[in-house]
């Protein structure tokens, strides 16, 4: 029996889901020639939707684990090793978990995708492959050891889309055209009579069948993002506080290539829970918009030497909480499957993939990346901005017509105090110059940078805004030094220390980084390679930073001395 009060909450969902929409149609990647409109729109959408979640349903971090499953005993002694991870082949059992412990979690069958959907990704999969863009990575997880990743991989976006997992930055091909400033241009159909579509890919130098693919991919993200929002609609949408969930406007996909255990030898079993060899390690996605949904393309290659008894690949998924009795599920899908990670999944469990014993495996898994840093377009701006601050024009524009900066504009307390935040924005900015991007890049070897022609040009004005910074910075340091300006006061000294401190210490992590034995096991054109500009800039030490400090308050000490003697003598002279 349906009530008024029913139908008013079907009616409040139904608007929510409404809203939802239009912000998801907002919010989408196709581009207009007014891109720094679009780009703040596109801003403001995210930044009122993560800003709705985040009142009406926490982040992440607050997100409450799923109840542990009814089906396990409530004595620990009578839990088999069985009940370590389900699979469908369980019946019941696995129904019942998967519907009370991972919601979020489904799946299209390879039927429910068009046979063009299909051969799409599948050529996609092969002329990435054939262009040489998948590559092993060397991270660092927790920080510490260096390792390979026992599986290649290529990441393709928004044009200027980074991700960054375990300790390296991963610089994304872009699957649209771009216009002068690397921003995206057209995001369309494909059509063969379009001739111009990819163009300025082609211009870049990706080869006419790597554009094809990666314009290709772009386009099937599209449709991904559109099938995702029809399944968020139907079983999160009714579920969740007021209806509203997360975005699929996915912005990039990590594609990856993963070999059967009959070639890659060396695979590390799960030891947790006995489900098999991990091609990919138990994890949760990382640097994601909250409460955003995944979706993940999974293909495997023919082979003439299949064998029929052999393992299948499967995806493994588990409740990230490491007293749960909650049993793992482990699930072999056929190629050809999407299978989606909806809405707060990946803030409650991990997933893994299990290798198969003869199939080759790609998937492609769609993401929503969080909105600000971590783009082209967040870093190349935030340099336009501080480099454009009274400290940097005065001392750029001083350097370049042979003169000594003013600093007029530094004549009062308010405005020294201006300039001391000006140049801590310097040091800053320096130091995610030089750490989060700069550095990132030439450590993956010149073979990456030449397959991704589309960050040369970035990389270039990293470096000269770099140039301009260390400008701007070694000129007050100059300062400093002398102690003879007006602007010099310890709270300049005190964010200089802070900075140099911490570049100098960041530094030091990444040389050790640079000496592990792992890149010698690398192709010459594969391993680390020097950064020019960064060798030839000149290296102050923070502790002659603190030898001028000492010097200066020393020096004001004096003169306050003095000062008290000149009033001291004045005050005898006129009592006398």
């Amino acid at each position: 029996m349906t009530t008024s009060s029913d139908k008013k909450k079907r009616k409040k969902s139904k608007d929510l889901t409404k809203t939802n929409k239009e912000q998801k149609t907002t919010s989408n990647s196709p581009a207009t020639t007014d891109h720094p409109q679009r780009d703040r729109n596109n801003n403001q959408v995210s930044a009122s939707l993560a800003s709705r979640l985040k009142r009406l349903r926490g982040t992440a971090a607050t997100t409450t684990l799923p109840p542990e499953w009814s089906g396990v005993s409530s004595s620990k002694s009578n839990t088999t090793s069985t009940e370590k991870f389900l699979t469908p082949d369980d019946g019941d059992r696995f129904e019942s978990c998967v519907k009370e412990c991972y919601r979020g979690f489904t799946y299209d069958k390879p039927g429910d995708l068009s046979s063009e959907f299909h051969d799409k990704f599948s050529y996609s999969f092969n002329a990435l492959n054939d262009s040489g863009l998948f590559l092993y990575d060397v991270v660092q997880p927790g920080g510490k050891k260096l390792s390979q990743t026992f599986v290649t991989r290529t990441l393709v976006g928004e044009p200027g889309s980074t991700y960054k997992y375990l300790g390296l930055r991963l610089f994304s091909h872009p699957w649209c055209d771009v216009d002068e400033d690397g921003d995206g241009e057209v995001v369309g159909s494909l059509h063969e009579t379009q001739k111009s579509y990819g163009q300025t890919l082609l211009d870049l130098g990706y080869s006419k069948k790597c554009t094809k693919a990666l314009c290709l991919t772009g386009l099937l993200n599209k449709d991904l993002s559109l099938r995702t929002n029809t399944i968020l609609e139907k079983e999160i949408v009714p579920m969740v506080k007021d209806g509203l969930v997360g975005s699929a406007d996915y912005s990039l996909t990590l594609i990856n290539r993963m070999e059967p255990t009959t070639v890659k030898k060396d695979l590390k079993n799960d030891k947790i829970h006995g489900i098999g060899k991990t091609s990919v390690s138990w994890h949760k996605d990382s640097g994601l918009a909250d409460f955003s949904s995944i979706a993940v393309y999974h293909h495997l290659e023919e082979s003439t030497n299949i064998d029929e008894r052999g393992s299948p690949w499967r995806v493994a998924l588990r409740v990230a909480d490491a007293t749960t009795r909650t049993p793992a599920l482990s699930i072999p899908l056929p190629s050809g499957t999407v299978y989606y990670l909806l809405d707060d999944f990946n803030h409650q469990h991990e997933h893994a993939v299990i290798s198969g014993s003869s199939s080759l495996r790609y998937s492609s898994t769609h993401r929503v990346a969080r909105a600000g840093a971590g783009t082209l377009q967040y870093i190349r701006d935030k340099c336009r901005k501080v480099l454009s601050c009274n400290v940097c024009k005065e001392v750029l524009l001083a350097n370049d017509g042979g003169a000594v900066p003013s600093f007029e504009t530094c004549s009062n307390a308010v405005q020294k105090k201006q300039l001391v935040k000006e140049v801590q924005a310097c040091h800053q900015l320096m130091t995610e110059l030089e750490f989060e991007w700069i550095r990132q890049w030439y450590i993956q070897g010149r073979t990456h940078a030449k397959l991704h022609p589309y960050w040369k040009k970035p990389i270039i004005l990293f470096e000269k805004y770099y140039l301009q910074l260390d400008t701007a910075v070694g000129y007050i340091n100059s300062l400093l030094k002398s102690a003879n300006s007006d602007i010099v006061n310890e709270d300049l000294f005190d964010v200089s220390i802070e900075a140099i401190e911490n570049r100098l210490k960041l530094r030091r992590e990444w040389e050790q980084r640079l000496k592990d034995s792992i890149f010698k096991t690398l192709d010459k054109e594969d391993r680390p390679f020097k950064c020019e500009m960064l060798e030839d800039i000149c290296t102050i030490n923070a502790s002659e930073v603190r030898d001028w400090r000492s010097a200066f308050v020393g020096k004001g000490s004096d003169q306050f001395s003095s000062d008290d003697k000149q009033r001291a003598n004045k005050k005898r002279k006129s009592k006398d």
